[in-house]
């Protein structure tokens, strides 16, 4: 009878329950934005936006409820153009097709994430204060009787436009400048004091041979130009972008180029050992027991699903020499571990 009257109840504010559990999680990822950057610069500059965004969205809760039955349809339009502009975001930065022209490519993802997150928090806080303030203080009835203008969807309309704003993810801006400043050394041949024009013609030569696309390009670009190392080109047309770097950009390209280069040295060195300690204890002096051989298997194929992972984050980064004798020494420590399981069957690496 209990658990009868509870699902009861869950069917019957279903709505409500689902609106709840998105407005928890809009919250939890708050929270973790504030929580998540290590540098207290980072964590400092986070906080002082996440501030004003509250204080403006206040406002804007008090200033909306002066308007009387009115206001909800003022912040039911601030909330659906937010998800309008959200939703164009997401779908026209991924089109290729006859949309292209429409799509606006000089908006970084970090630059749109940042804004959306901030509008979204305005929104929802207004929509919080417009509730509270004006319901429960001078206990006023805003709804009407359409359903769908209750205060919830507007708070629903806000907490999801922030959850779409936290699902932008941005690319790994060093490897794009890496293999930005591989273009312009091929390309251009740059001299001290040069200044680099690039369009997104070239684009393509930038990040062939790798996982990226045009738009994580565009990414680099814009967080080159806000570090002041490149311009855009002034009113840039529809669907084309265009940016002139700067010879502190060349320099600074180089230098991180090299920071990469580092990294991909290391993780290459790390494999060499790992696979150099697998060779020892396969073909040592000693004979493996068969459970000693499992986890030499396992060793491999976590080695092999490492590199594999390496190959999708550097591309053509990696050096082609390097990840075919990698290959070439696990295939042959595979075979070497399956010819001393005799009698036990074969696992495939």
């Amino acid at each position: 009878m209990i658990l009868d009257a509870i699902v009861d109840a869950i069917v019957l504010n279903a709505v409500q329950i689902a609106l709840f559990v998105t407005l928890l999680s809009a919250f939890l990822a708050f929270l973790k934005i504030l929580v998540d950057p290590t540098s207290p610069f980072l964590k400092r500059r986070h906080a002082e936006r996440i501030r004003y965004s509250l204080l403006l969205g206040i406002a804007l809760g008090l200033g909306f409820a002066l308007f009387g039955q009115y206001s909800q349809y003022f912040i039911l339009g601030v909330s659906l153009s937010l998800l309008s502009f959200t939703l164009y975001y997401y779908l026209l930065r991924r089109t290729t097709s006859s949309f292209y022209g429409l799509r606006l490519p000089w908006v970084s993802k970090e630059a749109a994430r940042g804004r959306f997150f901030h509008f979204s928090t305005i929104t929802l806080m207004a929509s919080f204060v417009l509730y509270f303030f004006y319901q429960q203080v001078f206990e006023v009835r805003l709804g009407t009787p359409i359903t769908l203008l209750d205060l919830y969807i507007l708070l629903f309309a806000s907490a999801v436009s922030g959850l779409f704003a936290l699902t932008i993810f941005v690319p790994k801006v060093d490897l794009l400048f890496r293999l930005i400043d591989d273009y312009i050394q091929a390309a251009h041949h740059p001299k001290e004091g040069m200044v680099i024009e690039l369009e997104d013609t070239d684009f393509p030569g930038i990040i062939a041979g790798t996982a990226f696309t045009p738009t994580e390009v565009i990414d680099a670009f814009e967080s080159l130009r806000l570090e002041g190392y490149a311009e855009r080109q002034p009113d840039p047309v529809l669907g084309h972008a265009r940016y002139r770097i700067f010879s502190e950009g060349v320099i600074f390209l180089d230098a991180s180029a090299q920071d990469v280069t580092g990294r991909i040295d290391a993780a290459v060195r790390q494999s060499n050992i790992a696979v150099d300690a697998i060779d020892a204890r396969v073909n040592g002096a000693r004979p493996l027991e068969s459970k000693q051989l499992s986890e030499a298997v396992k060793q491999l194929q976590a080695l092999r699903k490492k590199m594999q992972r390496l190959k999708e984050e550097y591309g053509r980064l990696l050096p082609p020499e390097w990840e075919a004798a990698a290959s070439k020494r696990i295939h042959e420590l595979s075979t070497g571990i399956h010819e001393q399981r005799v009698g036990h069957p074969v696992v495939e690496v």
